[in-house]
């Protein structure tokens, strides 16, 4: 899975344990091992993630636990990360919301 490079202490922290992602169908399953990168053309990895649940929600739809657990702070410093990632914010966008845990 990849990650900008900016959440890499985040996610080894383990202060991300969760991620949103805009993708038309599931690319990856519960219970799945992989490997976290920053570049899609690298073979290099960061971390080795399992996949502890997926689910489909609305982007809007985020709480203060879905931004704790997207390693922010606040709505507004997860709202610049999504834009950073996708281009615009879309609340009512139907995003996969999948728990992961660095193993």
């Amino acid at each position: 899975m990849l990650f900008k490079k900016y959440l890499v202490k985040t996610v080894l922290n383990r202060t991300k344990t969760e991620t949103r992602r805009l993708w038309k169908r599931r690319l990856v399953k519960v219970g799945g091992v992989y490997k976290a990168r920053t570049n899609f053309g690298n073979s290099s990895t960061f971390a080795t993630i399992k996949i502890i649940y997926i689910k489909s929600e609305k982007l809007g739809a985020i709480d203060g636990y879905g931004i704790k657990k997207e390693g922010c702070r606040s709505l507004d410093e997860f709202k610049k990360i999504w834009i950073d990632s996708y281009g615009s914010w879309q609340p009512s966008a139907e995003v996969f919301v999948i728990g992961f845990q660095v193993i």
